[in-house]
């Protein structure tokens, strides 16, 4: 899921949606995690926000996204600088937008120097997915069966989880108390994954194609 990273050292009112970036409090404080030109993950970061700001209409995101960073471009709240872990404990990019496995990754890696706070926005909550599959031509294809059972069984799924990254079954998991109070203590509230969108490969591709070609006319700043 796309969520706001937080150096919670420097900011200290911590944004929970998308329009609370556009504040005076957030000058100088707002990255993307890569150039929304080319980045899969700035340009699902850029329709996320548009997604939010469009009530959840998936056709009108990618244009709504380009709109919701030139303002906050124009409020100086943009900051054009590929955000990372190093940025975000410099303060350099004190918010980054990105996805939540990387971000709790960082707070992890970073060990309270700065404290982080990981939010998922209460609106234009989106998720990008990995896949399985198994090879027509594969040798032994019922290993590759057991294996897929694996990663889908509960012992499977809550490896996954325990790495950051929220299986398919995980709201099954939590309404049927098999995560360990422990494990979600680490993560946002479950409630903050319900309303998740998975935009589909041809709604991906449309906002890919208006967010790239359009950003620099539309927000107009170069990141790097």
């Amino acid at each position: 899921m796309l969520a706001l990273q937080v150096n919670a050292d420097i900011v200290k009112k911590i944004p929970t949606d998308w329009p609370d970036l556009l504040a005076a409090d957030y000058k100088n404080s707002v990255a993307l995690a890569g150039d929304p030109r080319v980045s899969n993950q700035a340009i699902q970061a850029v329709f996320a926000a548009g997604l939010g700001a469009a009530g959840g209409a998936v056709d009108k995101a990618g244009d709504a996204g380009l709109k919701f960073f030139a303002e906050l471009n124009k409020n100086g709240n943009f900051v054009p600088v590929i955000g990372k872990a190093g940025t975000l404990a410099q303060g350099a990019t004190p918010i980054i937008v990105r996805w939540d496995y990387n971000a709790l990754a960082d707070r992890d890696t970073l060990k309270g120097n700065p404290k982080v706070e990981v939010v998922v926005p209460k609106t234009g909550v989106v998720a990008g997915v990995y896949v399985q599959a198994i090879s027509a031509f594969a040798p032994h294809p019922n290993a590759a069966k057991l294996w897929m059972e694996y990663l889908y069984s509960d012992e499977g799924q809550i490896g996954w989880l325990k790495g950051y990254c929220h299986p398919i079954r995980f709201g099954d998991l939590v309404k049927s108390n098999k995560v360990s109070p422990d494990v979600l203590a680490k993560l946002p509230p479950a409630a903050a994954y319900e309303t998740a969108v998975f935009p589909t490969l041809d709604q991906q591709a449309a906002s890919k194609d208006v967010i790239t070609k359009q950003w620099d006319a539309v927000v107009g700043a170069n990141v790097k």
